[in-house]
């Protein structure tokens, strides 16, 4: 294989691990190995975890979709910035408000320094060849495990971890939660709370039991907290990738404290969010129109 060559996406889909939550992981091993050989272990966070963020937003929607992966490889650092750009555009065409929740994850896009951008090409390049476009195009591999909150976990030394008291849920376990909470029919609008919800994992086992058992997440309404940016960040990312459908909510705040706050801080971002897109339909100039606009 050359340097720039990539199988085709039907192949890449052939050659993954049958079970989504190995390739999930597998992916953020890659993603994390790359990050800490190139990049210097945990730091510049938020880059390492937008930039697999923005790849994944680009994903087809559907296994069988366009195969971006031979348009994604030759590029050099300079234009996948313009592309990660277009990514998170779209993400905002699509939903102002949770693009807005989403910002720690992007916001270093709007002026990225020379470090910024050193080797992001090689590492989508990494993620691409991983399987990440098509581990995000199937859903139901996709909602398998949260990958980047498998990403986050990895960056996240034990002693910081230990420091904040945040260990994450572990996808089997929530699995179980989510099976035994869903086993029985919800009435459509029903409003699913998580007042802690990490990276969004128990989102996901929610989803994904429903789904199993022939309902549709997005006929729900959800509301996924947590006091931590970047994980809130995730969680309105997730939601895309997880297909919880158009009644989501992302906050970040102390949930058990003041949610009387909490809830009035959401409705403000929103409404600034829908009238700075009114304003202004992309968030970031670009000349790249992204290959993935969320129907």
């Amino acid at each position: 294989m050359t340097l720039y060559g990539i199988p085709p996406a039907g192949f890449r889909r052939f050659m993954a691990p049958e079970s989504g939550r190995d390739h999930a992981h597998a992916i953020a091993d890659a993603a994390h190995a790359w990050w800490s050989a190139n990049r210097g272990g945990s730091g510049d966070r938020a880059i390492a975890v937008g930039a697999l963020a923005g790849l994944a937003l680009s994903a087809p929607t559907h296994p069988d979709g366009y195969d971006y992966g031979p348009l994604l490889i030759p590029l050099r650092d300079e234009e996948l910035i313009d592309v990660l750009r277009a990514g998170w555009n779209s993400f905002y065409a699509y939903d102002p408000d949770l693009a807005e929740a989403a910002r720690p994850l992007h916001e270093w896009l709007s002026h990225p320094s020379e470090n910024d951008v050193r080797g992001l090409a090689d590492y989508a390049r990494v993620l691409i060849r991983a399987g990440l476009l098509e581990y995000c195009s199937d859903t139901a591999r996709a909602e398998s495990d949260d990958i980047l909150g498998l990403l986050i976990t990895r960056m996240r030394p034990y002693t910081e971890r230990q420091r904040t008291g945040e260990f994450f849920t572990p996808a089997i376990a929530a699995d179980h939660v989510g099976e035994t909470t869903f086993a029985t029919d919800l009435e459509p609008g029903s409003l699913l709370l998580e007042p802690a919800a990490g990276t969004g994992t128990m989102a996901r086992a929610a989803a994904a039991a429903m789904r199993r058992d022939g309902m549709d997440p997005a006929s729900h309404r959800w509301w996924l907290n947590d006091i931590d940016s970047l994980n809130a960040a995730c969680c309105a990312v997730n939601a895309q990738l997880w297909r919880l459908g158009r009644q989501v909510t992302v906050s970040c705040g102390d949930a058990l404290g003041q949610p009387q706050l909490l809830e009035e801080a959401v409705r403000r971002r929103a409404a600034r969010a829908v009238a700075a897109q009114k304003a202004n339909p992309v968030m970031y100039p670009t000349s790249t129109r992204s290959p993935y606009w969320p129907a």
